[in-house]
């Protein structure tokens, strides 16, 4: 790394100064980006993401569960992930207990910067939204938060492509011929089920976690090729000991497994969104649509997103509520069947066409 780094052996950030922290950090941010021994460039959503560590083992990771697509590249961002092992790199320093999330996104706002800090790790994402440039610094090696094995660089993916009508949100997909719905809700709703079962059936789907919609094209586009269930989930579903399924749960209790190992034929690259469903576990006979209001639909949108991804709450809420009022939004009162539930999302969604 330069001097620039050399010369900032530690940043102390607090509320004061965060502005002028994160600018000392990424001075160096070309010289980090050199000085690492492994890069990858993966596509995702329509931009080249460039990333960078000493891990190659991360980047496999990074690479395994981000939806890489074979689609023209419009943006170019480039991060590294760096430790404090790694030679010569800044150490980062925040007084304990004195992080408030919500202060410093109100300090950011007019900025082109964002931040997100996991005190319990000393996990740092930092990025500049005007140079699509961040740093993803951790404690240790493998120092990152059990979540990331899932949706690696989560944040910088938000930070990166979203714009004023385009945000990551928390739902599944499912669709026919490129048309189909968006699923959301709380966890244990059976969104994830719900999802499933339409993938072993040969939907198609962009997602089961994140997406990333775009409230003015009404589009779903794939971020995340992750997908989760426990084993109960998966024998319902009659995919318990499927070579693709690995038999170790993760820290979630739940087995990790990929969008492209479990589907026949092309993957998606976007779905044109006709409705919002929020699958609810009825336990009855039969499963049934019932119309609902766009406040329902926001509510299961928006609460789940905002306390997972940092520094860009405000236009998480702002593309949630604006695709909650532009698409018609369903209750799916789930039966008990998985075979029964497909053929009602089938004939769903053929009817939005």
């Amino acid at each position: 790394m330069s001097e620039a780094v050399l010369q900032t052996p530690l940043i102390s950030f607090c509320e004061r100064s965060v502005v002028t922290s994160i600018e000392s950090l990424l001075a160096g941010f070309d010289d980090a980006f050199a000085s690492v021994a492994y890069k990858r460039s993966l596509n995702v959503a329509g931009s080249t993401f460039h990333v960078g560590s000493n891990d190659p083992a991360y980047l496999d990771q990074a690479e395994r569960a981000l939806a890489t697509r074979d689609v023209p590249s419009v943006s170019q961002c480039r991060i590294a992930v760096i430790n404090a092992d790694d030679r010569l790199c800044p150490t980062l320093f925040w007084p304990p207990n004195r992080f408030r999330e919500r202060e410093i996104e109100a300090v950011l706002s007019t900025t082109p910067y964002r931040i997100h800090f996991y005190d319990d790790l000393n996990f740092w994402q930092v990025f500049d939204v005007d140079r699509a440039v961040g740093i993803q610094w951790m404690a240790t090696r493998d120092g990152f938060p059990a979540w990331d094995a899932g949706s690696p660089l989560r944040n910088f993916v938000q930070w990166h492509l979203g714009a004023n009508d385009t945000s990551l949100l928390h739902g599944g997909t499912l669709a026919l011929g490129g048309t189909g719905v968006l699923l959301a809700g709380k966890g244990g709703a059976g969104k994830s089920s719900t999802v499933l079962a339409g993938i072993f059936a040969e939907l198609q789907s962009v997602g089961d976690d994140y997406v990333l919609v775009d409230a003015t094209k009404r589009t779903a586009r794939p971020v995340f090729d992750t997908l989760k269930q426990d084993e109960a989930g998966l024998r319902r579903l009659g995919q318990w000991g499927q070579a693709a399924i690995p038999n170790r749960a993760n820290w979630q209790g739940k087995h990790q497994f990929y969008l492209p190992d479990v589907t026949r034929g092309v993957l998606s690259p976007q779905i044109d969104l006709k409705a919002i469903l929020l699958p609810h576990l009825a336990f009855g006979d039969q499963t049934s649509v019932t119309e609902i209001d766009a406040k329902s639909a926001f509510i299961a949108l928006a609460p789940s997103g905002v306390t997972q991804i940092y520094c860009d709450r405000p236009r998480l809420f702002s593309v949630a509520g604006r695709i909650a009022r532009q698409l018609p939004a369903y209750r799916l009162d789930l039966g008990t069947d998985p075979d029964e539930i497909v053929a009602v999302l089938r004939q769903f969604i053929r009817k939005m066409h």
